[in-house]
């Protein structure tokens, strides 16, 4: 991969093509579509994919393509950002805020969840890592308290 960005040019095909794929990131739907068809992308396969695979030496290279893909939006978003080229994005905001969260580890593994999109839809910026996890472990915490008697 062309570590430059491509020239801002609405004839440039490279720079033409890398614009409708962030533009389509901004789309929390598309996201969601990533995480259910193409989990191994964001590295969200799930466990029983991984032991399934182990054998064939498919997890290496399931982990190769996250980290290939992880890099390609690092790429992205490192010059998506400057002005040079955000006055090409139609949807500036959702467009930078999706490839910023794209950044994080827990994001991608949660972009999954119903609850996230939904959040990315109503427009909050501070998504919540894991809410119902979140909640799951005070329940836990309750439960121990009880049972150690205090």
């Amino acid at each position: 991969m062309d570590t430059q960005p491509p020239q801002p040019s609405l004839t440039n095909p490279r720079f033409t093509l890398e614009l409708e794929f962030v533009l389509s990131l901004a789309n929390p739907y598309y996201l969601s579509h990533l995480a259910v068809n193409f989990p191994n992308l964001l590295g969200t396969s799930t466990v029983d994919e991984e032991d399934n695979n182990s054998d064939s030496g498919e997890t290496t290279s399931t982990s190769r393509e996250a980290q290939s893909f992880h890099s390609y939006l690092a790429y992205l978003y490192s010059y998506w950002k400057t002005p040079e080229y955000a006055q090409f994005l139609t949807h500036p905001g959702a467009t930078l805020r999706a490839l910023r969260l794209l950044q994080e580890d827990s994001f991608r593994r949660d972009i999954i969840r119903p609850q996230v999109i939904e959040g990315l839809l109503a427009g909050d910026v501070d998504l919540p890592a894991a809410p119902d996890q979140q909640t799951q472990e005070e329940g836990e915490e309750e439960e121990g308290n009880e049972l150690q008697g205090t």
